[in-house]
């Protein structure tokens, strides 16, 4: 006891013990206070969404289940897809299924030299058949017949290997829905819900790369049944995976539309096909809603950051590093800060991080999606993800932003995608209306004032300007579609190349400044 009097006769000792005592008292105070405000700005921002008529429950989000009789997805070939067996998407009768659909995918550039490219109605360019046929010839994995002169029924010949399951998927073509299974509004979830696993998408591009190949090929041949039908299929994977209530759904939906758009470029080029073939293609296209599906995206994952950051503060436990990518099997894949203990942080920092994350999300892309359009979105997305570049830079004053800087997605470049692939989407429709118009007057009409869509409904409009998309004919006997693009300007249907490389044009990016063209350039 002696001792720790003549210690506490030291003045550096005591002035040391008190110094740690000023110092915790302040940090519990910190704590504290983190924890009262955060739970404030929390309760007040789940007070918004509920008055908003908004929510954060993530089953909320998904499309009600279709019944199996109607869904596309529902045919033996594709039925649970969604699926994984003990967290191996290889594994069981669902692994056989989708090794059977990965066989669907063209080969990739070898040594043999770089793969032709696949169809882009944007460049208004027919696919070069022989150029795929001599390639396939090169490459050697799909049995192919010597050069027979035409090139279709050569491409034709080498993908007959995968005439079984094309024709599994064409026999759901009588069922109008498309929708993921099992459905996700009644299975089971993880608890964390950015863990949940997706191996439906791993192979659908590879997919519908093969049958828009495929689809042009039938109608270079001139049979329009099979042209048709294959397009079809395109259209219905499309629609399952822009009915997921998921960022990578809407993506992986979007890449293919644009793909179907090609396709349907490629029937009306070669104006094959009946008026009812050309009435079904228009009214598949009508069933990939870009407007509904960015909105179900983006709701999502509101409801899915939220759910993180949440989880994290209920499981004090669990390390930061679940704030990085977490791949399929539910782990994290590392992280600056792994190994920290949330145990560490205040709750209050989860709460608070919560409500930027989700009054951000609302205010900048669920509202303005909801209330208005893809354009009023595109304009504050750009406003959203300036302030959050802001915020990065300096987190040490908003400490809230991190979380949402790490978890947030490229929102602008998101929207800028939809709404090029939307633009494509409502050219393809438009075009299948003018077939069967030609069909029906044995012409196309001087103007689209003249034309409607199969049910009787307006033509779509350009989304980039609200007005009706331009048109013109061309001295070729055929026509000319196009949108304004990015820059909102009418440059008459110009299309406005990289001057190096064409062919590496990105029409969706905000630098280009051309028109989005729907043509057919003079052979």
């Amino acid at each position: 006891m002696n001792f720790f009097k003549r210690c506490w006769q030291n003045r550096w000792i005591r002035g040391l013990t008190w110094t740690l005592v000023s110092i915790l008292t302040l940090i519990a105070l910190l704590f504290t206070w983190v924890n009262w405000s955060g739970a404030r700005q929390w309760s007040a921002t789940q007070a918004m969404l509920k008055a908003e008529g908004e929510t954060l429950d993530f089953r909320a989000t998904m499309n009600d289940p279709v019944p199996e009789a109607e869904n596309f997805c529902a045919i033996p070939l594709l039925k649970d897809l969604a699926l994984v067996i003990d967290k191996d998407a290889s594994k069981g009768a669902l692994g056989e299924k989708r090794k059977r659909l990965e066989a669907l995918k063209l080969p990739q550039d070898s040594k043999n030299g770089i793969r032709p490219k696949l169809p882009n109605a944007t460049f208004g360019n027919r696919t070069d058949l022989k150029a795929w046929a001599d390639w396939l010839r090169q490459e050697g994995s799909l049995p192919i017949p010597p050069d027979s002169g035409d090139a279709a029924r050569d491409v034709l010949a080498a993908l007959s290997k995968h005439d079984a399951v094309v024709q599994e998927l064409a026999a759901g073509l009588n069922r109008p829905k498309a929708q993921w299974t099992p459905e996700w509004k009644t299975r089971e979830l993880p608890e964390m819900l950015f863990a949940i696993a997706l191996p439906h998408y791993s192979n659908m591009n590879s997919v519908n790369q093969l049958l828009a190949l495929r689809a042009t090929a039938f109608a270079r041949t001139g049979d329009a049944a099979k042209a048709h039908e294959t397009a079809l299929i395109i259209a219905k994977l499309s629609q399952a995976s822009l009915n997921d209530p998921f960022l990578i759904g809407l993506l992986v939906g979007s890449t293919n539309s644009a793909m179907l758009h090609a396709t349907a470029w490629e029937l009306c080029e070669a104006q094959v096909g009946t008026v009812e073939d050309f009435a079904r293609l228009e009214s598949a296209l009508s069933t990939l809603d870009f407007h509904r599906a960015t909105l179900n995206a983006f709701r999502s994952e509101m409801a899915a950051g939220v759910n993180t950051l949440q989880l994290t503060k209920r499981k004090r436990d669990i390390s930061l590093g679940l704030f990085e990518m977490v791949s399929n099997d539910g782990k994290p894949s590392g992280s600056v800060f792994s190994g920290l203990s949330a145990r560490l942080i205040p709750s209050g920092f989860f709460d608070a991080s919560s409500a930027v994350l989700a009054d951000g999300e609302f205010r900048n892309l669920i509202k303005p999606l909801r209330d208005q359009d893809l354009l009023a979105a595109r304009r504050s997305a750009q406003e959203w993800d300036s302030k959050l570049l802001e915020m990065k830079g300096n987190l040490w004053k908003h400490p809230s932003y991190l979380m949402t800087t790490l978890i947030a997605p490229a929102i602008t470049s998101v929207i800028k995608r939809v709404l090029y692939t939307q633009v494509l989407r409502n050219q393809a429709m438009i075009a299948c209306a003018l077939e069967r118009y030609r069909l029906e007057k044995g012409s196309y009409p001087d103007s689209l004032d003249v034309v409607k869509l199969a049910d009787g409904k307006p033509l779509p409009l350009d989304v980039m300007n609200g007005k009706p998309m331009n048109y013109r004919k061309t001295t070729n006997g055929k026509y000319a579609l196009w949108s304004v693009g990015f820059d909102g300007k009418d440059d008459g249907g110009k299309r406005t190349l990289n001057e190096k490389y064409p062919e590496n044009t990105k029409f969706h990016d905000e630098k280009y400044l051309g028109d989005w063209v729907w043509d057919f350039p003079a052979k």
